[in-house]
């Protein structure tokens, strides 16, 4: 998701550095699956959302980030926690249950937090974004618990799948520029998000004065490349009398991402321009542990590689064991080093789904390579994933030589 929202907006940049090293340390964490039961051992607890106010209501400039909220959450920013601790000190011996968009700000306050005496600090693994994605699939109580000021359903990859299904008369609108749409754009990550497969496009600069084209008899579906313009596609509908509107959470970034035992028929559904595959961390995992000396492509630029960015630091997060890295711009020049495996599995990533894999999955396939893997989410998506989805903590041992600051 447009990396990561550039990390969620960078928030602070110094405190993202620490990433998971203090879970379960000095703090415990909960993960969304298990989040029903644990409140529900805990009542006498409180919620803690530490995201902007525009985000908790839904009503955020960052139309990606208005993706709803717990119901009995107290909303707190996460830059003003430490300036009004007096407002839930009532709670430093009692359960306060952390949570934002995407458990990196919910982590920084959980520390603060539990470095401020609170005693019993739990951080919300995966937060608003691990939750939209499970909450009509995992149990009811999640749905239960489950409040926004949208006036459309957010709905993960299986919900689109399941949706495309059942629906038959379903009119699915995608709101990308018409060359991202048809595939035909200069930028080759914008091609590679592919399209479902009977949308019909309408820029979303259009929308409004072509709604005339979308009917209101009809349940809909809106998509776009991120969750920027999905939400705001969504709200104009919504706003416009369109009563069963449904926007693809994350928008096509989340599709592309999910795996094919979590959406069996995305094939079947889907469609995109290039001959490169998908992988997804899990099913990484999964190649690895099967076939150990799969080649392993970086194509970060050396200094990522080598944990030695001076102005970026927060991208020294390591590396993929046994990654050989051939930064991208040289890819064309080196593509000799790779000959030997034409014809066998090829897994390629960067730091996030950055343009630059894209581009060289598509120069290996344009030059005959026949098993291109890209990584969706890339590097910093294997720890996050083992970080906030229950039972994937076996991702960890995949990245190594993190630095101590950024772990």
């Amino acid at each position: 998701m447009k990396k990561i929202l550039l990390l969620v907006l960078l928030i602070n940049t110094r405190q993202l550095f620490s990433q998971f090293k203090y879970d379960n340390i000095a703090f415990k964490t909960v993960y969304i699956n298990d989040l029903c039961d644990s409140l529900r051992k805990n009542p006498d607890r409180l919620i803690l959302d530490v995201r902007s106010l525009g985000e908790f209501r839904d009503t955020s400039v960052s139309a990606s980030l208005n993706i709803g909220h717990l119901k009995g959450a107290v909303n707190i920013d996460v830059s003003e926690v430490k300036n009004r601790l007096n407002e839930i000190i009532a709670y430093k011996n009692k359960p306060v249950f952390v949570i934002c968009s995407h458990s990196q700000r919910s982590r920084i306050c959980s520390k603060m937090l539990s470095d401020s005496g609170f005693t019993n600090v739990i951080n919300v693994n995966g937060a608003m974004t691990e939750f939209n994605l499970l909450k009509f699939s995992t149990s009811p109580c999640l749905n239960n618990l489950y409040e926004t000021n949208n006036r459309f359903k957010l709905l993960s990859p299986k919900d689109i799948a399941q949706l495309m299904i059942s629906q038959k008369d379903l009119f699915i609108l995608d709101v990308r520029t018409d060359s991202a749409f048809k595939g035909i754009s200069l930028d080759v990550s914008a091609n590679a998000l592919g399209k479902l497969k009977g949308a019909i496009n309408i820029p979303f600069v259009q929308l409004s004065a072509s709604l005339d084209r979308v009917p209101k008899n009809r349940p809909i579906l809106v998509v776009a490349d991120f969750g920027r313009e999905t939400n705001l596609a969504a709200k104009l509908l919504s706003e416009n009398g369109y009563t069963h509107v449904n926007a693809a959470f994350n928008g096509m970034s989340e599709w592309m991402s999910a795996s094919n035992k979590e959406v069996p028929l995305r094939k079947q559904l889907w469609e995109h321009p290039y001959s490169f595959h998908y992988i997804t961390a899990v099913e990484m995992d999964e190649m690895l542990t099967k076939a150990p000396n799969t080649y392993i492509l970086d194509v970060r630029t050396q200094k990522e590689f080598t944990n030695t960015m001076t102005e970026r630091t927060w991208m020294n997060r390591g590396h993929v064991q046994n990654a050989v890295n051939i930064p991208a711009a040289e890819l064309a020049n080196r593509m000799g080093e790779l000959s030997a495996y034409q014809n066998k599995d090829i897994i390629l990533y960067a730091f996030n789904a950055g343009v630059e894999v894209f581009q060289s999955a598509k120069l290996l396939t344009d030059n005959g390579f026949t098993k291109v893997h890209v990584l969706s989410g890339g590097l910093w998506n294997i720890r996050a994933k083992a970080a906030n989805q229950k039972g994937l903590t076996r991702l960890m041992k995949w990245v190594i030589d993190v630095p101590e600051d950024n772990l």
